[in-house]
């Protein structure tokens, strides 16, 4: 159990930002939208987690790498590499070589962009995604990117919900729809319960709305990842959103807190 003697913190650090059309997140919608890219860090007395890695580190100056993407998506990566994930853990006191285990909520290209970074971590992901890392569409549409994230780390492969130490601190919820295998996190930290949403909820409206983007894989499932994500939002859990500009205004302004 989490006590004042073994403290659970986590941050959330920006991996820099990307520009989409908004109807990417709510079907129908018109327009653009600018969203953070988010990596978490949590400080566990077992070890040191990050979950997510952001966007490969040369899209700052090669967006071609989106492939078939690039018509779409339009990243905002500084040219100092200070979005990337080592770098953004070094500038937030972190180590990136002493991160003991990086979760991947899923595979996508904004999520698992960076694990080359993290040398020494082991990958924690649904055996179901990574099953899926190498599928045909996936790839052909450059959602998935192998070269990536296969980079030969330690993995451990979880079926569905997960507590990661035993202790109930640090569980992984499967979330799937999104992506075949997509997981969420539910941190038992000493300030509060927080849900790392990932993009089984992108934005606060996809929640309050039952807004689905227009792509996944089961649309019947995603609907159902976001109604576990309102009952765990009902139940007292802080639900941190997979891109949404406004809670990282928030949480960059005042840090990971209750209610934000």
């Amino acid at each position: 159990m989490v006590t004042r003697a073994t403290p659970v913190r986590i941050h959330a650090l920006s991996a820099g930002a990307m520009t989409s059309p908004l109807g990417g997140f709510l079907d129908g919608e018109h327009g653009r939208i600018t969203y953070p890219v988010l990596v978490f860090v949590i400080e566990h007395p077992s070890g040191l987690i990050v979950v997510d890695s952001g966007l490969h580190p040369d899209l700052a100056d090669d967006p071609s790498r989106l492939g078939p993407l690039a018509g779409s998506f339009q990243v905002h990566l500084p040219n100092d590499g200070s979005a990337a994930v080592g770098h953004a853990l070094e500038l937030a006191g972190f180590d990136p070589g002493a991160v003991a285990d990086l979760v991947l909520t899923h595979l996508h290209f904004d999520h698992a962009g960076g694990v080359a970074q993290l040398p020494n971590a082991r990958l924690v992901v649904q055996r179901r995604e990574w099953v899926s890392r190498n599928d045909e569409r996936s790839v052909a549409a450059g959602a998935y990117r192998p070269d990536e994230f296969d980079l030969g780390h330690d993995r451990l492969e979880v079926d569905g919900d997960h507590d990661l130490f035993g202790d109930g601190t640090v569980t992984l919820l499967l979330t799937d729809g999104h992506t075949a295998g997509h997981q969420s996190v539910r941190v038992r930290a000493t300030s509060g319960e927080f849900v790392l949403c990932g993009d089984c909820c992108y934005l606060r409206r996809t929640l309050l709305d039952e807004h689905l983007p227009p792509f996944g894989v089961d649309r019947t499932r995603q609907l159902a990842a976001i109604r576990r994500m309102k009952d765990l939002q009902r139940h007292g859990a802080t639900l941190v959103f997979g891109h949404d500009p406004a809670q990282w205004s928030a949480i960059a302004d005042g840090g990971m807190r209750p209610g934000v």
